[in-house]
């Protein structure tokens, strides 16, 4: 659900090591990924296990070398501290049809990449089934890092994250009778989770809400939109969003694990 803007973090990003997990769920990021000319590795499990485990050998061994040739070169290393291996592994969108299922599957992936990661990046929101997520994993030695609001609340779904917090969010649900919200990726995928909107067409809202992000991967937005708010007999109306809540929760992610760590 939050393929574009994962993509547009990777794509303006200076990491020299990215890696997928090969899935057919990542197809549509690496394709989006290639359109911006995005350089990226696809392999599986055992190969990003190799990769990272590779590069976390050679920053080591640069480590040890700047204490040997002085001052300028330590300052010189502390300049690419920044130089992460990323992985990213894409879980499935029906996930979100069962909350048991999804919390099963995101804790099931958080401890299988824990085994090779310094730190990871969760891109999930809330979403009720992980309410407890950060507090079932505080003990864990692979630090965990969330999409947070300015206020450091991590949000509530995907929606609070393209409006710019959660807080953002309380405010639109306050002021207008909005019963759907549509972000490009949701849009996309309507028809896929129409069985989840069973209620839209006996509900007393009328609207439904374009949130543009400004990112602009999915070419027929607009038409998804039209199609969806005709289905439901609801009125589109737009809302300004941004991807302020990723970046700066990417950079804090980066900025974690660059002190102790070098894969994300």
């Amino acid at each position: 659900m939050l393929e574009d803007e994962l993509t547009s973090i990777l794509a303006n990003d200076d990491i020299k090591q990215l890696i997928i997990v090969d899935s057919t769920e990542q197809q549509e990021l690496a394709r989006k990924l290639r359109s911006q000319n995005r350089p990226f590795l696809i392999t599986d499990f055992e190969g990003a296990f190799n990769l990272v485990k590779k590069h976390r050998q050679g920053a080591r061994s640069d480590g040890h070398s700047t204490k040997r040739h002085g001052v300028l070169q330590q300052l010189l290393r502390r300049r690419s501290v920044d130089d992460l291996a990323v992985v990213v592994h894409v879980l499935p969108l029906r996930l979100h049809i069962d909350s048991t299922l999804l919390m099963q599957e995101v804790y099931r992936q958080i401890e299988r990449m824990s085994d090779f990661s310094d730190g990871i990046f969760v891109l999930y929101g809330i979403c009720d089934a992980l309410r407890t997520l950060e507090l079932d994993f505080n003990g864990s030695t692979c630090q965990l890092f969330f999409l947070a609001d300015d206020d450091g609340a991590t949000v509530d779904d995907c929606i609070a994250l393209a409006l710019g917090g959660n807080q953002a969010y309380a405010n639109v649900l306050t002021n207008n009778n909005i019963v759907l919200f549509l972000t490009p990726m949701v849009a996309a995928q309507w028809q896929d989770l129409s069985e989840d909107f069973t209620l839209m067409k006996h509900a007393r809202f009328k609207k439904i809400a374009k949130v543009d992000t400004g990112l602009s991967y999915e070419p027929d937005f607009d038409a998804n939109v039209d199609k969806c708010a005709k289905h439901f007999s609801l009125h589109p109306v737009l809302l300004r969003g941004n991807t302020n809540v990723i970046q700066k929760s990417y950079l804090r992610a980066k900025k974690g694990i660059s002190r102790n760590g070098a894969s994300l």
